[in-house]
């Protein structure tokens, strides 16, 4: 029966995307006037070309021209006309969703004589018609910068705290490519790495966003990649270097430099191919990281006395990742129409750091992951004033995590073999029993229409259909013969899984689909802009719930009570949001904005889907949590005003205010089966409120520095940080009351500071910085006095500081253009509390140790509280040479 839904759920997809009209931006626009320079008249019919492309515009009866749909970059644009000289514009920036205003003025052949004008665009200190806040970081930029990969880019934006946005939860944030989401819907992280070297441009939207984008509560990041070049280009960067520390008693085996703990390669290569119009680029990565935290191996897994250890002492990395990745893109551009083909590939391999494995480091699992997105895009371009795209693509996203690949190997030991029996001790044996497998696969289509129907209105309708296929097997290495001994009284160990459908052994696959449509209309006057837009977002989970969530069991209900076996039909959710943003350019050197909007996020699917078949544990205690396919839609309704203002040459400032209410987080709620046994399913039943301030300070690079500098002061509340509250406070003996009013979120940051700096003499040498400054974060105390009573992110932990710095110096070598660099981050090696005992608010003393007794096992207390995972990374240094071919 389940082939047969899924077999027509794909035959619906395939229909409804030849009919159905996400949509992200990945193209700016470039308008003005063209005057004769003597009188001031209008050029009517003069012609304005982007260099190098099919892109161009004939300027109307009043001299007025745009040209749409040009992606973001620089380009050179020549203007002429009959009887007047050519004029030519370098350097004209153009910004994903923006308009670049370009007003022109021509001179007469008989003044000119023949010769060409040739200037230099100067680009805006403010962005006239932005209606939100967002940043726009280019290929170049980039480049000069301290970041590793598209996170570290994002983490410096302002209000954005390691991945929330704006006091958001985590995962609430919409990740696209080329127009095409690269988020996995199980767990509403970023799949696939696109490296730095792939991106032309990178947009941070942390402000309210357009109706085309979905799926988002807190914000967006949209990356347009890198097309052929009309000429062949390529280069090849290499690092070497490690993470080296002076806090040899936190990190260990981390006192010397070594040139191979990290190595990183990138080769890029683009051109033409023999067939004409037809371009490609292509960047691959080789990644090695053998990571910070190391443990040493005192104990084997097959361990088991404590004071018996039988493991040779090496250092075993327990943080490691491994990755290789390759971006390839063919494009085939005719003056009417445009095709794309683009490739994604991620392959990964890693490990994460367990403290209670430092002495048994073997025990803890890998984790592997391979993703890939094919993405095909046509473009049509009816007339100078109508384009429209149609886009398709298919995703698969694949992980696995185990100690062994085999499940029955025989490495595996007893389950509970090397649990310490006394506090404050190290596991002395025994491995991570959880094993995972599951793969996510995205089919989509896209349709899209932009058109500019009036000098003042530009119109954008468009819509989706995903379709997914999600699979997901847990399962726990048991003994199966346990409480079983031989004919000399030991346990006999048999490995292996329990019955497919027990606690311990569960799967499921699932194949829900979303439809979305949207329509936008972008109005640019004199006196204002305006976004206003509306979207409607449907999704069906295409899955049965019990019928009665206290006989819930797919596998044994029981008869005796009501609702045995029966199930009933989850019904489809949809949402309509409505979004609109204004400026008001006061000037050339200011303007106001605000912005308003409702904004829906359907959970990750591993929250609608979990325990699928409602196998609830046969005991007194609360070990079971089930999914909830009958979740409704997160919400978010913000607002935002903001004022842009030039306050000195090449010198900008942005001040911004924003508050955000959300309702219809998840949480928890315990039920009670008729057996009188009780599990925690996943509900809409959180929330909470941000509000802000954002002061950013930007010094375009002129006289060899730039300088941005943001504050932001920010109040981020909530009832619950975490969706699992509800389940943990209820593991406590006696349970601990959930909270009902708001209290400080995880996150709540008061104030945090960004600087970004690049001084130098670009094409000959550069220093890159940046700084970060963030007001500790909330922690809950654990105050002995209490009786009990505790006060929910009460406390608050230390501030954190951090420095990055990037060098490059530019030289030439037999021809060949050269780089080197020196990349250090966390550059004086700082000690960030990121993890705090709730006794002290520090990482560095517990006072429950007091109450520690007598250690069962050979390390000390002091070494086991000296836990690394509480801080941030130490220093890592890399040495890099790049070279073009």
């Amino acid at each position: 029966m389940r082939q047969t839904k899924f077999f027509f759920n794909r035959v619906f997809f395939l229909v409804l995307i030849t009919i159905i009209p996400i949509f992200s931006g990945q193209t700016g626009k470039i308008s003005g006037i063209v005057v004769d320079r003597e009188s001031g008249e209008p050029v009517i019919g003069a012609n304005v070309v982007i260099v190098g492309t099919f892109f161009g515009a004939a300027a109307d009866m009043d001299g007025y021209y745009f040209i749409n749909n040009i992606p973001p970059g620089k380009y050179t644009v020549s203007v002429s006309s009959v009887g007047y000289g050519k004029t030519i514009i370098n350097e004209v920036v153009v910004r994903i969703d923006l308009t670049t205003n370009l007003d022109i003025q021509l001179v007469s052949e008989s003044i000119q004589l023949g010769q060409d004008i040739v200037v230099t665009a100067e680009r805006p200190m403010i962005t006239k018609d932005l209606t939100s806040t967002k940043a726009t970081v280019s290929s170049s930029e980039i480049a000069l910068l301290p970041v590793d990969n598209v996170s570290q880019i994002v983490n410096l934006q302002a209000g954005v705290i390691d991945g929330h946005f704006r006091g958001g939860r985590a995962n609430e944030v919409a990740y696209l490519v080329d127009g095409i989401p690269i988020t996995d819907v199980f767990s509403g992280s970023n799949s696939v790495q696109i490296e730095n070297s792939s991106i032309r441009e990178l947009e941070v939207i942390s402000g309210t966003f357009n109706a085309e984008y979905g799926q988002a509560l807190s914000g967006v990041v949209n990356i347009v990649t890198k097309e052929g070049s009309a000429d062949y280009e390529g280069s090849v960067t290499a690092y070497l270097g490690s993470f080296i520390s002076t806090n040899n008693e936190l990190f260990e085996n981390l006192d010397k430099f070594k040139t191979d703990g990290v190595k990183d390669v990138t080769l890029s290569l683009s051109g033409p191919t023999p067939i004409k119009h037809l371009t490609f680029f292509a960047t691959g990565r080789y990644f090695r990281n053998d990571g910070y935290f190391y443990g040493k191996r005192v104990y084997n897994t097959t361990d088991s006395n404590p004071f018996m250890p039988t493991g040779d002492g090496e250092f075993v990395k327990m943080n490691y990742e491994y990755r290789n990745s390759f971006n390839g893109k063919v494009t085939y551009a005719l003056p009417n129409w445009k095709f794309s083909y683009t490739f994604f590939w991620d392959d990964s391999e890693n490990k994460y750091y367990d403290h209670a494995y430092k002495w048994t480091p073997d025990g803890t699992s890998t984790h592997f992951g391979e993703n890939f997105i094919h993405n095909v895009q046509v473009s049509f371009y009816p007339s100078q004033r109508t384009f429209t795209t149609l886009k398709f693509s298919a995703s698969n996203y694949d992980y696995k995590g185990y100690v062994y690949e085999d499940p029955f190997d025989s490495r595996y030991v007893y389950q509970y073999q090397g649990i310490p029996t006394s506090g404050y001790t190290f596991r002395h044996g025994g491995q991570q029993s959880d094993r995972y497998n599951r793969y996510t696969k995205t089919y989509l289509g896209q349709w899209n229409l932009e058109s500019q129907v009036s000098k003042e209105h530009k119109v954008k309708v468009g819509a989706e259909v995903q379709s997914h296929e999600l699979f997901n097997h847990w399962s726990t290495i048991v003994n199966l013969t346990e409480g079983q001994v031989d004919e000399n009284g030991n346990l006999i160990f048999t490995v292996g899984y329990r019955e497919p459908g027990s606690p311990g052994n569960q799967s499921y696959l699932k194949s829900p689909y979303q439809i979305a449509a949207f329509a936008q209309d972008k109005m640019e006057y004199d006196i204002m802009i305006i976004n206003a837009g509306v979207r409607l977002d449907y999704f069906n989970p295409n899955t049965t719930m019990p019928a009665d969530l206290r006989n819930p069991s797919r596998v044994n209900p029981n008869p005796n009570f009501p609702g045995a076996g029966l199930a009933k039909e989850v019904n489809a959710k949809y949402q309509i949001s409505p979004r609109i943003g204004v400026s008001f350019p006061i000037s050339d050197q200011g303007a106001i904005y605000f912005s308003y909007g409702h904004f829906f996020q359907i959970p990750n699917f591993e929250n609608l889907y979990r325990n699928d078949e409602y196998i609830i544990d046969q005991g007194q205690s609360l070990n079971t949590i089930t999914g909830n396919p009958d979740l409704d839609a997160q919400k978010t309704v913000k607002y935002e005003i903001g004022l842009q203002q030039v306050i000195f040459p090449n010198v900008a400032l942005d001040v911004t205010a924003y508050y955000s209410d959300i309702r219809n987080l998840l949480g928890m709620e315990i039920i009670n089966t008729y057996e009188g046994f009780k599990y925690a399913r996943f509900i809409n039943r959180d929330y909470g409120n941000v509000k802000g301030l954002i002061l950013t300070l930007d010094k375009r690079f002129a006289d060899y520095f730039a300088l941005t500098i943001d504050y932001t002061y920010q109040i981020a509340e909530g009832n619950s940080s975490d969706p699992f509250a509800v389940y943990n406070d209820n593991q406590t003996s006696p349970p601990i009351e959930s909270e009902k009013k708001v209290v400080p979120l995880d996150w709540d940051q008061r104030s945090t500071v960004n600087i970004q700096a690049t001084v130098g003499d670009p094409g000959d040498w550069t220093i890159g910085l940046i700084v970060q400054y963030g007001s500790g974060m909330p922690y809950t105390e654990d105050i002995q006095i209490s009786n009990g009573v505790r006060f929910e992110n009460g406390g608050r932990r230390p501030t954190t500081f951090n420095v990055d710095l990037k060098a490059n110096k530019f030289f030439d070598l037999f021809g060949i253009k050269m780089q080197a660099y020196l990349l250090i981050f966390n550059l004086f090696d700082t000690r960030n509390e990121y993890g705090v005992y709730s006794t002290t608010g520090r990482a560095t003393s517990d006072l429950n140790t007091k109450y520690a007794g007598e250690i069962n096992g050979l390390n000390t207390i002091e070494e086991f509280i000296n836990n690394p995972g509480m801080y941030s990374a130490p220093r890592q240094v890399r040495l890099g040479l790049s070279f073009g071919l």
